[in-house]
């Protein structure tokens, strides 16, 4: 097949109402992050390759799109944003005062599955909250998330809830090593009850049957004020129960500020990234059975950078949003085109493109046509 008709695998061409859908979206949820203060910031397609080794984790940092540079230097294609984020605050905003609010919109690219369906081109949407430490840093991105998918139409959307140090913290009072946790951390994302409890027995045969089980069915349930308290319950190590207080600190306020429905639980999710620190969170809508968002706190992440900074983030899918506003019939569906006001040249270019110009002076769309 010739290369001109063949389409490379993982990219996509975008025309007519989708281009109109994608550009209102981007727009919609820009206004939301302007209207939390949240500045944007545009960031280089391309960086040093260390840079997203260092952001990232060497392992993940493999699927970006590398290649030399004329100096011999390894770059790559931008994979993910939030590392150039938190370069740039470490480098270039040592005198801003603290908090820093930014947000972006943009491509990133990631040779994530060999299939020739997965894509390898994400355009992302997000924001990072920098210089906070307290909750009230991370009630702020949630609310955030909150309400660019409520500005898009999609009140029915989920948000779940999890925390890096649930995990932590088990893993810790088991006595794991590094192996070990990463097992167990893919036993979890799996959900894999049967194989896990099989770990822990062989790993944990110290700890009574029933605590080993409770701790499997807790990994395996989403739910909200019930998934704290049995948590409470359960747990002992200091690490965990601290990371449960804190979830339930921010639930407790969703719940207050009226959003109980559209946030729940879910201490089975021990992060997607290997720098997020606290909060970690997933946003779904009923429309796709994956993911269309996901956020979290990194604490230690700019310290690969420079000083070391609190910092909380969450990006969105625009491919995930505009997919999920696509399968509902409503005001947010896409929107037609305005029609153009047709102008004949009709032998007088002057007349033709002076009437042209006036209708653009008053904002309205034009087609302009020789005949």
């Amino acid at each position: 097949m010739s290369s001109l008709t063949k389409i490379p695998a993982g990219v996509q061409y975008f025309f007519d109402e989708e281009v109109r859908l994608r550009r209102s979206v981007e727009a919609r949820a820009m206004r939301v992050f302007a209207g939390w203060s949240y500045d944007e910031i545009i960031l280089p397609m391309f960086d040093y390759h260390d840079l997203f080794a260092r952001g990232m984790g060497v392992e993940k940092a493999e699927a970006t799109y590398r290649f030399v540079d004329r100096d011999g230097a390894l770059l790559a294609l931008r994979p993910e944003l939030t590392s150039l984020v938190a370069r740039t605050v470490a480098t270039r905003f040592l005198k801003r005062a603290r908090p820093v609010r930014l947000c972006y919109s943009g491509e990133v690219f990631r040779y994530d599955d060999p299939t020739e369906r997965a894509a390898r081109e994400f355009h992302q949407l997000g924001v990072e909250h920098i210089g906070e430490p307290d909750v009230v840093a991370d009630v702020e991105v949630l609310l955030v998330a909150a309400e660019v998918l409520s500005a898009l139409g999609l009140d029915d959307f989920r948000i779940a809830l999890s925390h890096v140090d649930f995990f932590s913290g088990v893993a810790g009072f088991l006595g794991l090593d590094d192996a070990q946790r990463s097992e167990l951390r893919a036993l979890i994302d799996r959900r894999n009850s049967l194989a896990l409890a099989e770990f822990l027995q062989k790993v944990a045969a110290h700890i009574e049957p029933e605590r080993r089980n409770d701790f499997c069915r807790l990994t395996q349930i989403a739910g909200k004020e019930g998934a704290i308290e049995r948590a409470r319950e359960i747990l002992l190590n200091e690490k965990s129960r601290a990371a449960v207080e804190h979830l339930g600190r921010i639930y407790g306020t969703l719940t207050e500020l009226g959003l109980r429905d559209n946030f729940d639980i879910d201490l089975g999710d021990t992060g997607g990234q290997e720098y997020y620190t606290g909060l970690v969170f997933k946003v779904f809508v009923p429309e796709l059975g994956v993911e269309i968002g996901s956020g979290g706190r990194y604490d230690n992440l700019i310290a690969n950078f420079g000083q070391a900074e609190p910092a909380v983030g969450f990006s969105f899918a625009l491919d995930g949003l505009v997919s999920a506003i696509g399968k509902r019939q409503s005001a947010h569906a896409p929107q037609t085109a305005e029609s153009a006001q047709a102008i004949s040249v009709n032998g007088d270019l002057v007349a033709a493109f002076a009437a042209a110009r006036a209708q653009r002076a008053q904002q309205k769309q034009v087609k302009i046509s020789a005949k």
